[in-house]
């Protein structure tokens, strides 16, 4: 006679808290680490390091109307802020500094809430902070963008 032990499931809510932070901390940790790997090359041109190639602009607005959108710069900002080149990182896009900040924020929130789970804690829930935080984001590229056409 075999003997089971009844292993209970985790409950759909809980596995998709799990799914979530997991999600949330990969995205994370590879804007994070592509930051810190890619370089700038001249004004415009992010480039895959040892290979010397150029990434493709990614801006659809950009190449369709010639104006750059409120997000233009971000990732040369991101990669800026990975080299410590904080004037640079403003130039390319202010908001990008906030961003970096609330990327780079996930990976130990996100190991922590993931930490949680496991022990059967409820995850922490900073919605409330987040949308504030997002909102000044919101703020900060709508100006910066405003203000490029001034």
């Amino acid at each position: 006679m075999s003997s089971s032990v009844a292993v209970p499931l985790p409950k759909a809510n809980e596995r998709s808290n799990w799914t979530f932070h997991v999600m949330m901390l990969a995205v994370g940790l590879s804007i994070t680490t592509a930051s810190f790997l890619l370089t700038i090359d001249g004004p415009t041109n992010v480039v895959l390091p040892w290979l010397n190639i150029p990434l493709p602009p990614t801006c659809a607005m950009q190449r369709t109307t010639g104006i750059d959108c409120p997000g233009c710069g971000l990732t040369r900002s991101f990669i800026s802020l990975a080299d410590g080149d904080l004037s640079a990182s403003l130039a390319f896009n202010p908001a990008g500094i906030l961003m970096f900040a609330m990327i780079a924020f996930q990976i130990p929130y996100r190991v922590a809430q993931i930490w949680r789970l496991a022990r059967g804690l409820k995850p922490w829930n900073l919605t409330v902070v987040c949308y504030w935080y997002w909102g000044v984001i919101a703020v900060v590229v709508m100006v910066q963008w405003v203000a490029k056409f001034v």
